[in-house]
């Protein structure tokens, strides 16, 4: 199967529990990621709840938290040929945190979805860690 990988992290003078209230409230994604329009979730924030978001000129993606524990969370959407997969995490070092958000997507349209998908991921961590300040 195809693959494509990406992973970028940042560290800020945030705290974890700043971090997560961003997270956790997926209404505010929007505000760390330029390329959202809106999020809403139909549950908690809590492993099999499944959520939309609209992203910019595509339209209404559905995704499924498939993991959350107490360090970051995954989430993963389908589209026609790869499946991405999202993880997210955060730690405590000197000084703040790291935040780690990475993207695997396989299927035969791997190659194709991932830069674009990626593109600007360093640019939403960056603005996430700034804004849990």
């Amino acid at each position: 199967m195809t693959n494509y990988s990406y992973e970028h992290s940042v560290e800020g003078p945030a705290t974890v529990e700043g971090v997560w209230a961003l997270w956790s409230d997926v209404s505010r994604w929007a505000e760390w990621d330029e390329g959202l329009e809106s999020v809403t979730l139909s549950g908690p924030f809590a492993e099999g709840s499944r959520g939309t978001m609209v992203v910019k000129g595509q339209g209404a993606i559905a995704f499924t938290l498939t993991s959350v524990t107490d360090s970051g969370f995954v989430d993963e959407t389908s589209v026609p040929g790869a499946l991405l997969r999202f993880s997210h995490h955060v730690e405590p070092v000197d000084g703040g945190v790291r935040v780690t958000h990475s993207v695997v997507v396989e299927g035969p349209a791997a190659q194709e979805l991932g830069p674009p998908v990626t593109a600007d991921l360093p640019d939403a961590v960056q603005a996430l860690v700034k804004l849990a300040c």
